[in-house]
């Protein structure tokens, strides 16, 4: 249990390293990335993950 925990936690801390590294030419990436689709399609499967590991907890 404490190992999903922590490999959810790294997951989560690997994802925002590499939302912060990476930058375009003109904008950064981050101001793309906020107002593109696929903020909508993380920020749906961060919730999934969320509800996953609720899920197990409670169980």
């Amino acid at each position: 249990m404490m190992r999903k925990r922590v490999l959810a936690a790294y997951a989560f801390f690997f994802l925002f390293m590499l939302v912060n590294s990476v930058s375009a030419e003109e904008e950064p990436f981050v101001d793309k990335f906020l107002g593109s689709p696929l903020f909508v399609l993380a920020a749906v499967i961060i919730i999934d993950i969320i509800a996953f590991i609720y899920h197990k907890i409670r169980r």
